[in-house]
């Protein structure tokens, strides 16, 4: 399993573990299980595409942004993620790519649980062996 959620924090929090084989695998698992908060996945089109650019201070900092940037379309352009084709630059902490994904349309959409913003509580990416785990907590 990509991701996992967990709901141990407080009722107003879920927290989610994702792992990868890769940087890039654990960035777009975890904005996938980000997305599964918010709404089924199986209903999501990719009829939009959205170019993206996002730039950290470090990895962590990156992670952080990322799954920020996904919150911030969901609010600000009522869009819903279904796919992500990413680059990674590990040495200057830069994602370029496209989000493909769907606007939210209350016809099609089962909307779950609204997710306002990414904690730093129990925040971390870390390599754990060969495998890549990140660990967040989302502010609902």
């Amino acid at each position: 399993m990509p991701f996992e959620l967990t709901d141990t924090h407080t009722c107003a929090d879920i927290g989610l573990i994702a792992t990868g084989n890769s940087l890039i695998e654990l960035f777009s698992d975890s904005a996938f299980g980000l997305t599964s908060v918010m709404v089924e996945l199986n209903d999501v089109s990719d009829s939009r595409i959205i170019p993206i650019e996002i730039y950290g201070d470090d990895l962590e900092n990156l992670f952080y942004h990322w799954l920020s940037e996904i919150i911030y379309l969901k609010d600000a352009e009522h869009f819903l993620l279904k796919n992500c084709v990413i680059e990674l630059d590990e040495q200057n902490f830069v994602i370029k790519g496209k989000l493909t994904g769907d606007t939210i349309d209350s016809n099609r959409h089962i909307l779950k649980i609204d997710v306002k913003a990414v904690t730093y509580y129990k925040f971390k990416v870390e390599k754990i062996g060969l495998v890549w785990r990140g660990e967040v907590v989302f502010d609902l």
